[in-house]
């Protein structure tokens, strides 16, 4: 089976946003501060996976043209 690299980046991509929306939603009901604070750290870092990623497939699309 043949893999396309920009298909596994795009797969990462959705992957990315969904632990993005999760942790920010976790960090949202969380009770307790430290937890809260872990889960919007999370989601800090997700978001950069998700700008690295997008950029990636930018940069390969403006390519192809």
């Amino acid at each position: 089976m043949t893999v396309n690299p920009m298909d596994v980046i795009r797969m990462a991509l959705d992957r990315e946003k969904i632990a993005y929306r999760d942790y920010t939603e976790y960090a949202r009901i969380a009770t307790q501060p430290e937890i809260r604070d872990l889960f919007h750290y999370l989601a800090g870092e997700e978001k950069k996976h998700v700008k690295l990623l997008s950029d990636e497939i930018e940069k390969e699309t403006h390519q192809e043209m």
